[in-house]
C-alpha cells in the first residue's frame, strides 16, 4: 500500500510544451509498458501523444470541460469525473482549456493488459482484491478501512495504490458529495 497526492508527484514536461505529465505508477516488461497511470496537466491547445497498441482512458480531475478532437472523431469532457476511452493511435488535438485542467490517463497494452475504472460519487463500496488498485479522491473525503484495523482518510487530490492486496479494504465517502476513482488492473 502506496499513499500519494498529485502535487507531490515529480511533473515531467510535454514534447510539445503544451501540459505537464505526473507519473502515479507503471507496470512494464521487457521495457515494454504493460499499463501505466499518470495525470496530466494541460496548460494550451496542441496535440496529443500517440501510443501505438494501447488503450486509453481519461478522467477529467480538476477542470470545466476539453475538446479533444481529428477530423473524424469529437470527444467532449463536461467536469470533474467525466470520462472517455479512445484508441491511443488515434491522432488526437486538444482545444485550449479555459482554464486549469487535469486528467488521470490510464493506459493498458492492448491484449496483454486490462483496466477496470469507476468514478464512484457518494457511495460505500468494498476494493476488488484481484489485480493492482489504485484510488485517488477528486472531491471531498473517504475513509478506508481494512480488516485488520488500519484505517486511512483521503482527500480531494490524494490517493493510495497497491500492487497486491493482501487484505479487503472498504471505502467510505464522508459526504454526498465525495468524488473517487477506483482502477483496478491486471495482466
Amino acid at each position: 500500500m502506496i499513499p500519494f497526492s498529485i502535487d507531490a508527484l515529480r511533473r515531467e514536461p510535454w514534447r510539445n510544451g503544451a501540459g505537464w505529465t505526473r507519473t502515479v505508477c507503471a507496470q512494464q516488461e521487457d521495457q515494454q509498458i504493460l499499463w501505466r497511470i499518470s495525470v496530466a496537466d494541460i496548460t494550451a491547445a496542441g496535440a496529443f501523444s500517440q501510443f501505438e497498441g494501447m488503450q486509453r482512458m481519461a478522467i477529467m480531475v480538476h477542470g470545466e470541460r476539453l475538446r479533444l478532437f481529428n477530423a473524424e472523431v469529437q470527444l467532449d469532457f463536461d467536469g470533474m469525473g467525466s470520462q472517455i476511452q479512445f484508441p491511443g493511435e488515434w491522432a488526437l488535438q486538444c482545444i485550449a482549456p479555459e482554464g486549469e485542467t487535469q486528467l488521470l490517463n490510464i493506459m493498458v497494452l492492448r491484449g496483454r493488459a486490462q483496466a477496470r475504472v469507476e468514478v464512484v460519487k457518494g457511495s460505500a463500496f468494498t476494493l476488488n482484491q484481484n489485480g493492482s488498485q489504485v484510488v485517488l479522491v477528486l472531491c471531498g473525503q473517504f475513509q478506508l478501512f481494512a480488516t485488520s484495523g488500519v484505517r486511512h482518510t483521503l482527500t480531494a487530490r490524494q490517493g493510495m495504490r497497491w500492487e497486491q492486496m493482501d487484505e479487503v479494504w472498504r471505502v467510505e465517502p464522508v459526504g454526498d458529495d465525495a468524488i473517487m476513482v477506483c482502477c483496478t488492473l491486471s495482466c
